[in-house]
């Protein structure tokens, strides 16, 4: 079979290449799915650089995340059957085959395009477990960053359907703004965060922060919280060092907690993820845009499509399609 490969970690376009390698097979508690369509996302970029939470093993095919449809299943599975189309999650998905464990596998239902499936295992899931992990009441606040990422989108849609009150913090030529979330209206405007949010009226009153881009901002969203609030930190676009005082969280009384899908999906109740795929099906059959691919291109088309990647100025994914 066809798949991107990489024998050893560093920059995508330097390490990567297409090439013909055995096709897997199922082990016990697993499938063999044939993929049509694979989303490039930050985190393929973090794990062929060898710096995600899931490490490769050389020689290593490339890819997270995927949707297709199962060719075979190994001994134990009993939920899924060939011929079912399948969202999923594991590492080797840049490939015409890829196996995956059933934790990490989820049937489609009709009506929801190849695009959109794909997609459904990072970035979706991603933004239920955050709620999820905020457990808060109706009305509740929330303050959201890079909040014209597709996480935010998704966040936003899901608060909205949860009667909780969302605040999107964008950047904004030199500065940022904070933009209303039900209608994308701005708010306030400033040079700095915390100036952005002082302005919006709203500092010191988020029962909620979810942030995905980290660094020293970290201060101005610790003190835009409310008393006993909550700031999780789920990406880290700026990972630089930061000095803090602990009084800082100490005097609000605050949980500052770390989040990753996988960990998140490692400890999620039976109960949690059947009520996740409900509900984000829903949402994503009513609101399809919720999930943009500006491009799409061959697996044997690698390079381009990690340049178009890179390249891209619109919120959306490109597509690793296979051709029918």
């Amino acid at each position: 079979m066809r798949a991107v490969v990489f024998e050893q970690p560093g920059r995508p376009h330097d390490v990567v290449t297409v090439r013909d390698v055995p096709s897997p097979a199922p082990d016990q508690g697993q499938v063999l799915i044939r993929v049509v369509a694979r989303p490039i996302q930050p985190a393929d970029f973090l794990f062929i650089g060898g710096r995600y939470r899931i490490k490769p093993a050389f020689p290593q095919v490339a890819g997270l995340e995927g949707a297709g449809t199962i060719v075979s299943c190994g001994s134990g599975v009993t939920h899924l059957k060939s011929g079912e189309r399948v969202a999923f999650r594991s590492p080797g998905a840049w490939a015409e085959f890829a196996v995956a464990p059933v934790s990490r596998v989820y049937p489609v239902p009709p009506g929801i395009s190849d695009e959109a499936a794909s997609q459904f295992a990072l970035n979706p899931l991603t933004a239920w477990g955050l709620l999820a992990e905020c457990n808060l009441p109706t009305s509740s606040r929330i303050l959201i960053t890079a909040g014209r990422s597709i996480v935010a989108c998704l966040l936003a849609e899901l608060a909205r359907h949860r009667g909780l009150e969302t605040t999107l913090l964008v950047r904004d030529g030199a500065g940022y703004s904070a933009l209303d979330g039900r209608n994308g209206q701005v708010i306030a405007n400033g040079t700095n965060v915390a100036g952005t949010l002082q302005n919006s009226g709203r500092n010191g009153c988020f029962h909620a922060i979810l942030d995905s881009v980290g660094g020293t901002n970290s201060l101005a969203l610790i003190d835009a919280l409310e008393p006993r609030g909550r700031l999780i930190s789920y990406g880290i676009l700026d990972d630089s060092d930061i000095v803090l005082k602990a009084s800082r969280i100490l005097y609000k009384n605050m949980i500052w907690q770390g989040f990753g899908i996988d960990g998140w999906l490692d400890n999620a109740t039976q109960k949690q993820l059947e009520m996740a795929q409900r509900e984000l099906w829903e949402i994503l059959s009513s609101n399809p845009n919720l999930l943009p691919v500006i491009d799409r291109f061959d697996l044997s088309r690698i390079h381009e499509a990690i340049r178009a990647t890179h390249d891209a100025r619109k919120p959306g994914k490109v597509l690793l399609a296979s051709n029918e």
